[in-house]
Formats: structure tokens, C-alpha cells, sequence
């Protein structure tokens, strides 16, 4: 696109976000837009995923993966897959999930497109092309269909978190951002892995000035067992990145206290032509410099390139599942934390940079999330605030009240989930050692008299041996014992007759939410 709008749906996790008092980038019409709020914040121990598919092409239901190609040198139309009469424009995209997935905690759906009319043309003045427009454009562009795997299209009524159409500023394209929480329908939904189907996108087709583009994203925050647990946030709003950077810093995330910390960004955007250069995308580092973020698929100078990509590869389990999204990116990153280098331990505060030489763009959602300290954090806190800064300027969003979600929904947006409560190390004058001491002991034959310091207990001995795995990653040395009553399998890295030592140890370590279960058996002492 010579006149690109890139729209970046950016999936980060971080914490809260606080301010300094600077000017707000309201007054900056190359900057207009919508300030950003917070959409949710997790402690969990789990993961995410991100998925999507362009909705926007040359052909119907053909992959197109012509990477030389310009969104804006072709007539685009509507992809649609589903052989629907009910629908006019539809892709999809499969969302797989681990064999320990637990349970969805959170799923946004997004969907984004240049839309200043419906249908375009152009015709050639000398040297220029004349774009001219039909002057038709549904007002509804928060209404579409959404589909899970093996169901049946639901209407969803999202929210319209920005529509350029009245800003002077982006009308030419009219780009547009619209929001819905579709937690309850997958959790709801007979099958949660699988090919999710996204319908009704509006978009422009034909031709319009800078080129034409639209796609959809869904992104998932899932429960599973996993070493560390995870601090993930999820911002939405609108701001044009054009000649001046935009900053956006994320404060007291607390990452992990030791070891090698590990850090991954979710992106989408509606950007351009793969083969237009110096868009980019970098993070700051410890001396304060920012370090560009590339892979083998996305390059430093042209990090946004009509590509969906999960770290080094290109996503495939899509339809059509084009190598050329033309003008809409979808990408994971993991950031390149070689020795600690960019995010270190105890670090509460990191900031990503966004900038362009050659087009403009708008970033509007970020997402990010890291390992984090196992000491969760308390739920007081209430209201949020969040940096946005240019080189001269600065947005400070205070957030108390959420905006309401999709119409099928009307639980809040804001909403902070924590895995478990900070847990206090209790005294020896504690009810809680005296009960263990003077507790009755268990009786289990052949097994060496003491106090048992438990962290987990499995009916599968699969099972079991990954757990002692993990355990061993983390500098215990575990066994086992079958207890039985109940023939399982009792998990644990500390035998003594000390009940002190023992009530100590697993005090210490239920401060860690992995092992926020581990208990003490009293065994063979009577």
C-alpha cells in the first residue's frame, strides 16, 4: 500500500500500566484515534493462542502466494469459503490446544478492514490513478457470524472500539476495529478445538486509494499444567503510527526471580503490501537502546509483511491459507532473551517501540505475556493507566469502567484472574504445625518412618514420571510411594523425622504456585 494503514492487534501481557504527566496525543491530528484501555489481565498457569485468516483476496476460496504483489495494484473481493447463501464474505482457521488443556479462561474475537465503501474502481489520469467509490456503506460493521468447529453460525454484535470513516484523517481508507468476548460460547461449544469460521466481514472491495484489507483474529487464554505461571493482559484501542514512533511501556509485571525468562508477543495487522520496507517493530533494552524484533520471516525493515506466522513459520491449518494475506498480519514472537538480556529477573517494566519511514499505521490492540514471579500479586488495585507516547507527546487513559462487550454478553471486560492467593509462612505456634504433629500417623507397610513432604498425587505412572521430571528441572530430587488405600501414586522431595523441617519445607515452597498443593504426611510414627 502507498498510503498503508496497518491496524495491529497486538496479544502482550504485562500488568498495570502507569503514567507520567505528559501532553495527551489527542491534539495531534496525524495521531487521532481511540485511547487505549484494558481489555483483561490474567495470573494463570496456562498459555495462548492466537488464530485468523484474512477476508480479503483475489480469488473466493484459492490460496494466492504471489509475495511480490501489491493489495493495492489488485481488484480484491471477498473470500468465502462456506458456500453459504447466508453469507458474503468467510474464512477460517483451526485453533489447536494441548492434550492438558484444562479449561478456556478468556477468548477474544476481533476483526478489522479498510472500508470507505463498498465497491471501488480507478481509471488512469496520465500518471495517477482516479479511485471513486460507490458510496454505499452498511453502518453496521460490528455485526458478523461466528462459527466453532461442528457448529452452526451464531450472529455476534461486537463493539466498535474505532471507525475512521468521520476522521478527516483516515477517511480516504475508514479503517475500522471491532471487539466481542466470545468466552462463553467456547466454553459452551461441543468442540473447542478445530476449524473456527469467522463470516459477514465488511470490507471494501475492488479498489480504493493505499489499497484494500480485512481479516479477523481469536484469541484464546487457556488453563493447562505449566512449570511457571504466566502474568497475560490484553489491551484494545487505535493510534496512528506514522514519521513520529509510538511507545507503549508495560510496568510491574514481576517476571521470574531466577533462570531464564520467557517472554511472547501476539500481533495482527491491516498494514500493506509484503514488498513494501521500513515499517518496524523493536523492544528497549537494559542500556536503553531499542532492539529491532525480526525472525526468518519477518525482517527488520519490514517486519509487517501480509504474512500470518507463529514464531519462524508460516501458520497453515487455515482457509484459504494464502502465503500472501495482502495487507493483514497475524504473527506470535517470542522475544530474544539470549542471558537475560532484554527481560531480566525481578523485572517489572519493559517498553515496545512501533515506527514507519515509508507508511503510516494504526496500532490497536497489544497483547503480551511472561513467565512471572510464583508470588501472586493482590486484586486491590482498580484502576489501570496506561502510557502511549510519541516523540513529543503522551496519551494517559485512566480506565475504572469497562466497556460493554458483544450483545449476546454483559458480563464487564476488565477483570483480573488470579490463580491463587499469596499464602503467609506460619510459626511453630501455628494450629496448623500443632495439628500435624499431634496428628495420627499413617500406616503404610515397608515404608521408612517420617514426615513426607507431598507435592502431588497421580493415578497414572506416565503421569507420575512427568511430574518427577519437572520437579527435577527445578533442583529437587523427588520419589514416589504407592499408598495402599488407594493405590496412587504420592509424589515427594522431602523424607525426615523432623516435623519442623518438614513443616517448613512445605511452607516454603506453597508459595509457588505450582506446588500451592503440596501437603505433609505423617507416616509410620505411632
Amino acid at each position: 500500500m502507498k498510503n498503508n494503514i496497518l491496524i495491529v492487534f497486538f496479544l502482550l501481557g504485562c500488568n498495570l500500566f502507569f503514567a507520567q504527566e505528559n501532553k495527551s496525543i489527542q491534539g495531534d491530528s496525524s495521531i487521532q484515534g481511540q485511547p487505549f484501555k484494558l481489555v483483561n489481565e490474567f495470573y494463570i498457569h496456562g498459555d495462548s493462542k492466537i488464530i485468523g485468516n484474512n477476508i480479503l483476496s483475489v480469488n473466493e476460496t484459492q490460496a494466492f502466494n504471489d509475495l511480490a504483489a501489491n493489495n493495492d495494484d489488485l481488484d480484491m473481493l471477498y473470500v468465502d469459503i462456506d458456500s453459504d447463501p447466508e453469507t458474503y464474505s468467510s474464512s477460517a482457521a483451526t485453533l489447536d490446544l494441548p492434550d492438558d488443556f484444562k479449561k478456556i479462561s478468556y477468548a477474544g474475537l476481533y476483526w478489522s478492514a479498510t472500508y470507505p465503501y463498498n465497491t471501488g474502481t480507478r481509471h488512469k489520469n496520465y500518471n495517477d490513478y482516479v479511485y471513486k467509490g460507490d458510496d454505499k456503506r452498511d453502518k453496521h460493521v460490528e455485526k458478523i457470524k461466528f462459527k466453532t468447529p461442528n457448529g452452526e453460525y451464531l450472529d455476534i454484535t461486537g463493539e466498535v472500539v474505532y471507525d475512521g470513516l468521520k476522521t478527516p484523517t483516515h477517511a480516504i481508507n475508514s479503517p475500522y476495529v471491532c471487539y466481542a468476548e466470545v468466552t462463553d460460547i467456547l466454553k459452551n461449544a461441543k468442540d473447542v478445538k478445530g476449524s473456527y469460521t469467522v463470516a459477514n466481514v465488511k470490507a471494501a472491495n475492488g479498489y480504493i486509494s493505499g489499497g484494500s484489507a480485512a481479516g479477523w483474529i481469536l484469541y484464546v487464554i487457556y488453563k493447562a499444567p505449566t512449570e511457571n505461571a504466566k502474568y497475560i493482559t490484553t489491551y484494545n484501542g487505535f493510534a496512528l503510527v506514522s514519521k513520529n514512533a509510538v511507545d507503549i511501556k508495560y510496568q510491574n509485571f514481576k517476571s521470574i526471580d531466577q533462570g531464564y525468562v520467557k517472554t511472547d508477543l501476539f500481533l495482527s495487522s491491516l498494514e500493506g503490501d509484503a514488498s513494501l520496507l521500513l515499517d518496524e517493530f523493536s523492544i528497549i533494552k537494559k542500556d536503553k537502546t531499542f532492539l529491532p524484533l525480526l525472525n526468518n520471516i519477518r525482517k527488520k525493515y519490514n517486519f509487517f509483511n501480509s504474512s500470518i506466522t507463529k514464531y519462524d513459520s508460516v501458520v497453515g491449518g487455515r482457509m484459504p491459507n494464502s502465503k500472501n494475506t495482502l495487507g493483514f498480519d497475524i504473527a506470535r514472537i517470542k522475544i530474544p532473551n539470549y542471558k537475560n538480556a532484554i527481560i531480566g529477573n525481578d523485572i517489572n517494566t519493559t517498553t515496545l517501540r512501533f515506527k514507519t519511514k515509508a507508511d503510516r499505521y494504526y496500532l490497536f490492540f497489544t497483547a503480551f505475556q511472561t513467565e512471572i514471579s510464583q508470588t501472586p500479586f493482590k486484586e486491590e488495585k482498580k484502576v489501570v493507566q496506561m502510557t502511549v507516547t510519541t516523540k513529543k507527546q503522551t496519551k494517559l487513559k485512566k480506565v475504572s469502567k469497562p466497556r460493554n462487550s458483544s450483545s449476546f454478553k454483559g458480563k464487564q471486560n476488565i477483570r483480573k484472574v488470579v490463580d491463587t492467593n499469596p499464602l503467609q509462612r506460619k510459626g511453630f505456634e501455628s494450629d496448623e504445625f500443632k495439628n500435624l504433629v499431634n496428628q495420627k500417623s499413617r500406616q503404610i507397610p515397608g515404608l521408612k518412618s517420617g514426615y513426607y513432604v507431598i507435592t502431588n498425587v497421580f493415578k497414572d505412572a506416565m503421569n507420575a514420571g512427568k511430574w518427577e521430571a519437572t520437579l527435577i528441572t527445578k533442583g529437587y530430587n523427588p520419589k514416589t510411594f504407592i499408598d495402599p488405600r488407594d493405590n496412587k501414586r504420592n509424589v515427594y522431595i522431602l523424607q525426615t523425622e523432623s516435623a519442623k523441617e518438614a513443616f517448613t519445607k512445605q511452607q516454603d515452597i506453597i508459595k509457588d504456585p505450582l506446588y500451592r498443593a503440596a501437603w505433609v504426611l505423617k507416616v509410620n510414627l505411632d
